[in-house]
C-alpha cells in the first residue's frame, strides 16, 4: 500500500472518531446494558434489510461476513464510507417525545493480498447511548409529595477490525474479523443539589468468523450459503462514581465494582439466489444476549433473534455501471426487557444505488422501523432513517498487491 493511500485512511479514522463520539440514539431504554446495538447497516446493503451474511460482490466490503472478501476484484482497493440521519418518535402513556440523530456508519477499505488472501481494516459503531428522562418520585414518610429526578446519558462503542478471508477452493471460503472494542459510557441521576454520575470506560478484543459456499445452479443461477459466529467475550471495566452536592460544593469519587458485561454469542445463517440481475436473500442470526446481568430487577436480558429478508434488481448495461435497486424486510426482539415485556422491531427498507463515474456506487437508502409498545405496556417507538454510503475503487497493477 503506497503511503498516500495510507495517509488518506488515517485521515479518515480520526474523522470517525470525531463523530462518532455523537449519541446515535434518544431512546431511554438505552440506559441498560451497554446501550442499543448498531444492527451492522452499513454499505450497499442497507436498503436491502441488513442482509448479507450470504451476499458476494466484487465492489463492496461486506462487515457481516469476513469471507465474503473473497468475492473482491483482485487488481482493486475498494473504499467505503457511510452516514445516517434518524428521525425518532418515542410514545408512552399517552405521552411522546422526538428527536433527531445523526452519525458517521461505517469507514473501510479492503483489497487482495495475495492469491488466495484478501483483508481488510475499518471501524464501525457497535452501540450508543442516549437518554434524558425525569422522573416524579415520591418522598418517604410525606402525604404525597413529590422530588423530580432527571436521569441522563451518553457515550457508546467502536469497533475496529482487521479481516481476513481465504479462498479454499473455487467455491469454499473462510474468513475472520479479529475486533478492538472500545468506548466509554456516562451516565448521572441530579436530585435538588446533588448529582451523581457513573463513567465506564470498555474495552475487549474480539473475534468473530464466517463461512460461504456458493455454488452453480444453472447456466443462469447460482446459490450461496453463508454461516456465522462469534464467540463470548468479557467486556473489561473501568468504572468510577463521583457524588457532587452543589450546596456545600463536596465531591467525592470512587471506584466501582459492577456486574460483568459481555460480548454475546452469537450464530446465524443465509442463503443468496443470484442471476445476473436478480438477488433474493436472507439471513438469520442469534445473539446470546441473556448471559448479560442487570442490577435493576425489573430489566433482564433475553437473547435476541432477528430474520432478514432482501432483494436487489440491477438495471442497464450490466457491464457499463448498471443501476442498483433494493428492497428489504426485517423482524427481532429487543434485547432488553422490561418488567417481563418484550418489545418486538419490524422494519422496511428500500435503497438506490447510482453508479458514479466507474466502478464506483453511490448508496441511498431509506428504513422505516417500529418497535411495539402499546400490547406489551412498553415505550413504542418509530424511526426513520436515511442512509448515505460511498464505494469507490483504485484500481492497482497487481505487481503492487504481493
Amino acid at each position: 500500500m503506497n503511503t498516500s493511500r495510507l495517509l488518506s485512511f488515517i485521515l479518515f479514522l480520526s474523522v470517525f472518531f470525531n463523530l462518532s463520539a455523537q449519541n446515535s440514539t434518544n431512546s431511554p431504554t438505552s440506559m441498560f446494558g451497554i446501550g442499543d446495538i448498531s444492527t451492522g447497516e452499513a454499505g450497499k446493503y442497507v436498503g436491502m434489510g441488513g442482509v448479507g451474511i450470504a451476499l458476494r460482490s466484487g465492489d463492496f466490503l461486506n462487515g457481516l461476513n469476513p469471507s465474503a472478501l473473497t468475492a473482491l476484484d483482485s487488481m482493486k482497493f475498494v473504499y467505503e464510507a457511510g452516514a445516517n440521519l434518524s428521525f425518532e418518535k418515542y410514545s408512552s402513556n399517552g405521552n411522546s417525545s422526538s428527536s433527531i440523530t445523526g452519525n458517521v456508519r461505517n469507514l473501510g477499505m479492503g483489497c487482495r493480498i495475495l492469491p488466495s488472501w484478501y483483508a481488510a481494516v475499518g471501524i464501525t459503531p457497535l452501540s450508543s447511548m442516549g437518554y434524558a428522562v425525569t422522573i416524579a418520585q415520591q418522598v418517604e414518610g410525606t402525604d404525597g409529595s413529590t422530588i423530580s429526578s432527571l436521569f441522563e446519558g451518553s457515550g457508546g462503542l467502536s469497533k475496529i477490525y482487521l479481516s481476513n478471508a481465504f479462498k479454499v477452493s473455487k467455491n469454499f471460503s473462510l474468513g475472520a474479523n479479529l475486533s478492538y472494542v472500545l468506548g466509554n459510557t456516562t451516565q448521572s441521576e441530579v436530585q435538588g443539589n446533588t448529582t451523581i454520575k457513573e463513567i465506564s470506560y470498555k474495552k475487549a478484543f474480539y473475534a468473530d468468523f464466517g463461512m460461504q459456499y456458493n455454488m452453480a445452479l444453472s447456466k443462469k443461477w447460482n446459490m450461496t450459503f453463508g454461516g456465522v459466529y462469534g464467540f463470548k467475550q468479557q467486556l473489561n471495566l473501568d468504572n468510577a462514581l463521583t457524588v457532587i452536592n452543589s450546596s456545600n460544593s463536596e465531591t467525592l469519587t470512587e471506584s466501582l465494582h459492577p456486574k460483568s458485561q459481555y460480548l454475546p454469542q452469537f450464530f446465524g445463517g443465509g442463503v443468496a439466489l443470484n442471476n445476473k440481475r436478480l438477488t433474493f436473500t436472507a439471513d438469520y442470526k442469534c445473539t446470546q444476549w441473556s448471559v448479560m446481568k442487570s442490577s435493576n430487577s425489573s430489566v433482564k436480558f433475553s437473547d435476541q433473534q432477528q430474520l432478514n429478508l432482501g432483494a436487489e434488481f440491477l438495471a442497464g448495461n450490466l457491464f457499463e455501471n448498471p443501476w442498483h435497486y433494493m428492497i428489504g424486510t426485517g423482524f427481532s426482539n429487543s434485547y432488553v426487557v422490561i418488567k417481563d415485556k418484550k418489545p418486538l422491531n419490524s422494519y422496511i427498507s428500500a435503497g438506490l444505488g447510482i453508479p458514479v463515474m466507474t466502478g464506483n456506487l453511490l448508496s441511498f437508502g431509506v428504513k422505516y422501523n417500529t418497535q411495539s409498545g402499546s400490547n406489551t405496556g412498553t415505550q413504542r417507538v418509530q424511526s426513520l432513517s436515511f442512509f448515505l454510503n460511498l464505494t469507490f475503487n483504485e484500481r492497482t497493477p497487481r505487481s503492487k498487491i504481493y
